[in-house]
Parts: structure tokens; sequence; C-alpha cells
């Protein structure tokens, strides 16, 4: 049997109370003792001496409030060494505070909030009463029942499951904005020290983004937690409680709804066209339901209870109702033995109807979608489902969930090591690129300055050999003839020879340049091409030393090549092109960064003016309450001192006895109800009338 754990003993609520009476007491510039302590309590809470000894005793014993002892410097107690209390201090404190929180668990009821003896729940860190659990603690392990809740099997995927989450998370932050984070003023910073587990709806919507939900009911304990932490931080009959209150039915309902069916949760929320068209997975049966003071109109069944269909109906607003069963009918019933009327709510519902039932079969020709289920999930939901003994402790799962993310961020950085890589390697590529460019050109400059050389070195030689050749051969006019007409046949084959054929060169000349440089120096007296050719028969010398030169001047044609400006306009127009794509790519990078961040800005700044105005309508109405108290306080004050005074002065002056003919102080008695201030007043009055009716006896 497991034996209940002794925890926090003091009550939240008295420990603030305690806290408050010790911050006056050192406003006042004294030492917050036992005397002064009880009188503050006695005064502002009415709470009894001994009462107050034994929630500051629980306190100290809890490390909420600290004990010191001091000596007094005012009064009766000038160097009398005192015991005084202050409230512990967080950056002082820490070490102790660690201290507490090493065994695990929570020090208040997880079900009414309240400090004692506990029983500790062997799978997380939840403590309960005796009295406030259900569940069975005679064995050897305590399991509390949303632990229980927990091993049963999730029929949903953790990613899906998460993206539902969110919706509902949005909706609750939607209603409760008071929620989204806890003592975050910083008078209120000194009661986290209440809570074992922080939380609120900020952390519940950073888990569903990190998919960090495996099962509803993980979910639906973390919406009591934050019911849990704000009773224990507000009281339980504060406004903050109430809200928490609302928020947890909230949740509850939207569980409920997701274990219906999470289809239809889920397209509700996110709204795409024509949602309600949508077939669930199992589709839901089609009905024709009456409501009271409607006609029959086409609904989908959502959960028959008993004798009561729950109904959602086609339509422009697509509400719910809870039918009987005498007001549903099969849609195979023919509207004519409905008497329906077809209105024009009817008639788009009719329409709507019929785009479901052509979905609902298209999807059932197409088959259903495979579920397809996280080998991870599967072991851990496994490991739920077994026996007390088989679940997985707290400790265990941190460790598997640390785990999974060093795996992760490993995967991660690899990814971006292979990028880096990549990218390096292109640059590299493209400097060789650059690099070879720039050589190429060099090179190309260079030879083209030697052939222009060379090239004016055998125009003067041809010139000369041509003028002596045509002297010579003034006398043999056939001769010219052929010279000129082997002349055009060498420049016919110079033009025949392939690209190969000019780069063989012989050991004349030995300079082995460049591709462009062979071209462009096509001299046969220096480099001549090994590839035997067609030659026409030469008849002497002189006609081989014409062709020779005559050769030279389209060698030196073939120098003034245009390709680098060729090559030099395509690398200007690429790089113009990639600098504007490059520079409209940024432009339009940049516009959509500020546009979402302008967005966001605006989203941050809607919520603080929201919250602030929230809070300050907050403080006016407890400003103006307190004002109001304060007034009823010195009104209800003043209205019994006056009428006090009024009672006195009433009292006073029916002591007294009053002229009967002016209305002043009497002095002289004359009979039962008549006196006079004076003998002249007298004199008047009992000539006037009282002479009549006097009743005073004479003698």
């Amino acid at each position: 049997m497991v034996k209940p754990v002794k925890r926090r003993q003091a009550s939240p609520q008295h420990i603030e109370n305690l806290w408050g009476a010790i911050n006056y007491i050192r406003q006042q510039k004294q030492i917050p003792n036992m005397e002064r302590i009880s009188k503050y309590m006695e005064r502002e809470y009415e709470m009894r001496y001994s009462d107050t000894a034994n929630q500051l005793h629980y306190a100290v014993m809890d490390g909420l409030v600290k004990s010191y002892r001091a000596k007094g410097s005012k009064g009766s107690k000038v160097g009398v060494e005192q015991e005084g209390f202050r409230v512990p201090i967080p950056e002082l404190d820490n070490e102790e505070e660690e201290e507490n929180q090493i065994d695990g668990h929570d020090w208040y009821c997880f079900y009414c909030h309240k400090g004692g003896e506990m029983l500790l729940c062997s799978s997380c860190w939840r403590v309960y009463h005796p009295a406030c659990t259900e569940e069975d603690y005679s064995g050897v392990r305590f399991v509390c029942s949303i632990c229980q809740a927990g091993r049963k099997r999730n029929k949903l995927k953790k990613l899906e499951l998460n993206t539902l989450l969110e919706y509902t998370v949005k909706r609750l932050k939607e209603k409760t904005r008071e929620l989204h984070k806890l003592c975050a003023k910083e008078d209120e910073k000194l009661l986290l020290c209440f809570l074992y587990n922080p939380m609120d709806l900020n952390i519940m919507e950073a888990k569903t983004f990190e998919e960090g939900y495996k099962f509803l009911e993980e979910f639906h304990a973390d919406a009591l937690n934050v019911l849990h932490n704000v009773v224990l931080c507000y009281g339980e009959f504060d406004e903050m409680a109430e809200l928490a209150l609302i928020m947890v039915k909230d949740c509850t309902y939207d569980i409920d709804e997701i274990k219906l069916c999470s289809d239809c949760y889920k397209l509700s929320n996110a709204k795409p066209k024509d949602w309600f068209c949508q077939p669930c997975d199992p589709p839901h049966e089609l009905v024709w339901a009456k409501q009271k003071g409607y006609t029959y109109w086409p609904a989908k069944v959502i959960v028959q209870t008993d004798d009561k269909y729950d109904v959602r109906f086609f339509g422009n607003f697509h509400q719910r109702a809870t039918i009987p069963e005498s007001s549903i009918k099969p849609i195979e019933t023919s509207l004519k033995t409905l008497a329906v009327k077809r209105t024009q709510g009817f008639v788009k519902s009719c329409q709507e109807l019929e785009k479901h039932q052509r979905f609902l079969e298209k999807r059932k020709l197409d088959g259903w979608k495979a579920e397809t289920s996280d080998k991870e999930e599967d072991a851990f939901e496994e490991a739920a489902n077994e026996n007390e003994e088989d679940i997985p402790d707290v400790k265990r799962v941190k460790e598997q969930k640390k785990k999974k993310k060093k795996d992760k961020s490993h995967k991660n950085n690899k990814k971006k090591e292979k990028l880096k890589r990549e990218k390096k390697d292109r640059k590299g590529r493209k400097a060789r690129k650059r690099e070879i460019e720039q050589e190429d050109t060099v090179i190309l400059e260079v030879s083209s300055e030697e052939d222009e050389e060379r090239a004016e070195k055998r125009r003067r030689k041809s010139q000369k050999t041509y003028t002596r050749l045509k002297s010579k051969t003034d006398e043999h006019g056939n001769s010219w003839d052929m010279i000129t007409s082997s002349i055009n046949e060498s420049r016919h084959r110079q033009s025949a020879l392939s690209p190969e054929d000019a780069n063989l060169v012989t050991s004349s000349e030995d300079h082995p340049h460049s591709q462009a440089r062979v071209v462009s120096v096509a001299h046969v007296a220096t480099q001549t091409s090994k590839k035997p050719t067609n030659k026409l028969p030469s008849k002497s010398t002189q006609t081989d030393k014409v062709e020779l030169s005559v050769s030279a001047p389209a060698a030196a044609a073939a120098t003034e090549c245009d390709c680098d400006e060729k090559y030099a306009k395509i690398m200007e127009d690429l790089s113009r092109r990639l600098e504007e794509h490059h520079a409209t790519e940024r432009e339009n990078a940049l516009d959509e960064l500020s546009d979402k961040m302008q967005k966001e800005f605006e989203e941050d700044k809607q919520q603080a003016i929201a919250r602030a105005i929230g809070n300050m309508e907050r403080e006016v109405e407890l400003a103006s309450q307190q004002a109001e108290d304060k007034c009823k306080e010195q009104y209800m004050k003043e209205m019994k001192k006056l009428a006090q005074k009024h009672k006195e002065n009433v009292s006073q002056t029916k002591k007294k006895q009053w002229c009967f003919n002016c209305e002043e102080e009497a002095m002289y008695h004359c009979c039962w109800n008549t006196s006079y201030c004076s003998t002249k007043c007298q004199q008047e009055h009992w000539h006037k009338e009282h002479k009549k009716v006097c009743r005073r006896k004479r003698n």
C-alpha cells in the first residue's frame, strides 16, 4: 500500500496575506515579529492569534517565509533580541528552492489545490489527497487517472493531432487573454514559488508547434494544470480562477469534438472551399431532420445517443441541433412525402448535399487513403498500452526526447555542411573559368602583337621578290600567268586545311603556341603542313618563292580576327543580365520581408495595445471601486456622527424651558406649561390671552 507523504502545510492565500503583513511592517521601519504580524492579520483579515501562529509556523517550515534574529532599535525593545520574519528573495534563496524541488513532485493537490499529506504518482509529478482520487493505491505503486488515460492507444497521428490542437489553443487564447502568460507583472513574480510546473496558453501553443503532444489527454492535463496554477496564485474565488474554469470547460468541449470526428473539427476550423461538402473518414450518415418550427432539412449525423440524434444541417450557417428519433427520416425518402417548402435556403442546402454525395462517390472510387503511422510514435503507444510495470518513467521519456532532438540537430548540421560544400565547389568552378578566360585573352593579345611584327617583315620581303620576279618575267609572258595560277591554288589549299592540319608544325621553328596563334601565323616557310596535299607541280624554284611570299598577306589578314571583342561583349551581356536578375530578386525578397515584418509588427502592436487597454481598464475599475468604498465608509461615519449629535441636541433642548412669548430660554415659571424669559414678556402675554387660561392658584 502506498503511504501518503507530507508536503507543504501552509495555504497559499494565507502566505500571501503574511507577505503583505511583513512588507507593511517593514515599511514602518520595524522588525516584523509575531506580535505585530498577528495584530495586522487580526485587523485586516479578522484572523485569530493561534491561526496566524500556525500558518506562520507552516510557512517557515515550507521555506516560504524566512526567520532571523535581530535586536530592536525603537521603543521599549531597544537592544532586546527578538525573532523576525522576512519574505524570501529568489536571487538569494535559489539554492534552498532547488533542494525542495529535487523530489520531482508537486507540493499541492492537483484536484483541490491544497496542501497536506499526499499520494505521489509514480509516473508523473502530480500529487493527490487520498480523499481526492478514485484510483486504487493499495498496491506497490500509485498511478493517477491522467497517466492511466495516456496509456490508451491514440487513433490520430502525431502531426495531425498537433495541428488540431493548434486550432484549439487559438480558440482558447481568443476568449481568455489574461491566461496567455501567468505572473507577468513584477509584483506577481514571487507567486511563481507556488508553481512546480508553470503552464499557460503560450507554452501550450509552443508545444503544439513543436509537436510535443502525443495524445489528447495530455493536452487536457495541461489545461487543468493552468487552472491549478491560477488557483494557487490568485485564490479559488478570484476572477482569474473563474476564467480558467471557463477555459477548461471549452477545452473539454473541443477535445470531445475531436474524439467524435477529427475531420469535421479540422475542416470547420480551417474552412477551405466547400469544406462542409468534403466527406469524413468514416463518412457520416445523411438524413432528413426536422426541427420544431421548420421543415425537413438535409443534415449529417454527428453522433447518436439513445433516441436522440446530434446532427449538423447543410446550408449557409451549418447549424447544429439535437433532434429526437421521431423527427428523423432517411435520406432516400422522397421530397413529396415530406411536404417540404422549396425556399431559397432549402435549394442551397440541397445543392450542397448533392455536391457532398458526388465527393463521396469519387472518394469511394478512388479508395480511402491508407493511414501511415510513424514508427517512433507506434513504439511509444505500444509501451503505453502495456502493464503498469512497463510504463516508462518521466526521466526515461525526457531522455528519449533529448536523443531525438540531438539526432534531428545532427541531421540538420550535415545538410548545412553539404550545402556549404556545394556552394564552395560552385564558387571554385566559376573562379577557374574566369582564370582560364583571362589567360586566353592574354595569350591572344600577345600572339596578335607578335604576328603583326612578323607579317610586316614578310611583306617587305615579298614586295622585293615580287618586283624582282616581275622584272625577270617580262621577257617570258607565259611564266607570269603560271605564277598567278599557282598562287591562287596555294590560297585555295590553305583555306581547305582543317584545324588539325593547322596545328601540325615542323621543327624548323620551335614555337608551340595555342591554336589561335598557329592559325593566325600561316607562313609556309616557317610552319608547313605535314599532311600530304595535292600540289600542282611547280616549274621552277622561283614560282615556289612567289607562292610563299604571296601567302604572307593572307596570314596577316587572318590575324585581324575579332573573337576577343565578341567574347568580351557576350561576357558583359551575361554579367549585366545576372546583375539585373540578382537585383530584382533581392528587391522582391526585401519587399516580402519588409511586408512580413510590418504585418508582424502591426499584430504585436495591436496585441500590446489591447493588453495595455485591458490592464488600464482593470486598474481604473479597481481604483474606482476602492474610491467608492472609501467614500461610502466616510459617508457612513459622518452620518453616524451627525445622528449622535442630533440626539444629544434634542435631549438638551428637551431638558430646558422656553419662553412662551419670544421662544427664548425661560427663567420665570408661571403655570404647568408656561414660562417666560423676563417680566416684560410675562406682562405682554398676560394681557393678551394667558389671563383667561392661567391655571396657577392664587391666594
